[in-house]
């Protein structure tokens, strides 16, 4: 159980609210009065992160590690302004029975008010002044911190979200060099099969002009196919600097093109319905490679799936000023236990995925795009819409 010390104190004249904090900073448990010091929406939350609830410690993750190994005894947070009119220590401790921090919430609302009213009726109105001064010269030092301490941390997130982009960008370049090897096959058989009919009729003197002109015709459409093959691939994974207007269709064909047979590979038809034409603006290979990351997902499950007739539809539509894309699979759909979660942060489906790719999906276009994205189970499988 919990230190019988805190716990005393906890109960002892109903002055202390607390919560249990594990290792990774999720609230574990709470007491029932806990919402007097934190916003009650974040109470109804399924998993509740200590740095939601109690703000006051962002940025001291570092002495909250050192509590949880035993390097510091405790951290105090003295003074805290709670409204209405709550003062209140934040005291941190460690649970030396558990691998767990205890949040204590000390109410020292009366005996703050009292000494203001004793400091008060003690001091001139010249000492009150100095005092609001000094106090105000204490708050500005706090909002400093607490500001620069908010920029380290959302540089800190920015350098992660960089990071992740990164390495999904390699994972999805990994797969589509396997993509372009099997692409490549056909033509460079083709190419050599050309190249040892014209020998062979060469040396038998049976080469005329009319068939080596077809045959080399022939054989520079085999290598344009191959060079266009390794255009693609560069411009799909060149970072768009700037936004521009690219034609949805075109856009969507491109990234078809270089998937297709892969996927054929694995008797799954890629269907692209061009009911009709949709110019956006944005960043045209980023969207890219959102695409490929939700056809790669259906791909997956589709491959794992029991269905015989494997099919991905895409579908372009015009809603009014927007542009609406759907990526619809007939592989049973995504599980209801994740279905809301799935663009969280290391949430996958997969046994062995990374979580990565939906989130960061989710970010380029609802953040870098101002679009939309969300999925829905339909009756043969799962849909992800996109809205630009």
């Amino acid at each position: 159980m919990y230190s019988s010390e805190v716990v005393k104190a906890i109960c002892s004249n109903h002055l202390y609210e607390y919560c249990i904090v594990s290792s990774s900073f999720e609230v574990l448990k709470c007491s029932d009065a806990i919402s007097k010091y934190c916003e009650k929406e974040i109470l109804t939350l399924d998993k509740i992160e200590l740095f939601d609830m109690v703000p006051e410690l962002v940025g001291m993750e570092e002495d909250l590690a050192s509590i949880l190994a035993g390097q510091l005894e405790e951290l105090m947070i003295p003074m805290v302004f709670k409204a209405p009119k709550s003062y209140i220590n934040i005291r941190v401790h460690p649970n030396k029975n558990f691998d767990t921090l205890i949040i204590l919430f000390e109410n020292i609302t009366k005996q703050t008010m009292a000494q203001y009213e004793l400091r008060q009726s003690n001091n001139n109105n010249l000492l009150l002044l100095e005092e609001i001064a000094y106090q105000n010269k204490q708050l500005e030092t706090f909002n400093k911190e607490m500001h620069r301490l908010v920029d380290e941390a959302v540089a800190k997130n920015i350098e992660k979200q960089h990071m992740m982009e990164l390495q999904t960008r390699h994972a999805q370049m990994g797969e589509m060099i396997a993509m372009i090897t099997h692409q490549w096959k056909q033509p460079l058989s083709v190419i050599q099969t050309l190249g040892t009919l014209l020998k062979m009729k060469y040396e038998s003197g049976k080469l005329t002009q009319e068939t080596f002109r077809v045959k080399i015709d022939n054989l520079l459409k085999q290598a344009n196919q191959l060079n266009q093959t390794v255009n693609d691939f560069q411009q799909f994974f060149s970072p768009s600097k700037k936004r521009v207007h690219f034609d949805m269709q075109k856009t969507l064909a491109s990234v078809v093109s270089l998937i297709k047979m892969e996927y054929a590979l694995e008797n799954i038809e890629i269907t692209l319905h061009k009911e009709v034409s949709v110019s956006i603006y944005g960043y045209e290979n980023e969207y890219k490679q959102v695409v490929l990351s939700l056809l790669q997902n259906a791909k997956d499950a589709l491959i794992v799936s029991s269905q015989s007739n494997k099919q991905i539809d895409i579908n372009i539509q015009k809603k009014g000023k927007h542009s609406l894309v759907t990526i619809e699979d007939n592989a049973g759909g995504i599980p209801k236990e994740i279905l809301e979660h799935i663009f969280t942060q290391y949430v996958s489906t997969k046994e062995n995925g990374s979580g990565l790719g939906l989130y960061i999906a989710k970010t380029v276009i609802e953040n870098n795009m101002q679009g939309k994205i969300w999925v829905e189970n339909r009756t043969e499988g799962a849909c992800f819409s996109i809205l630009l």
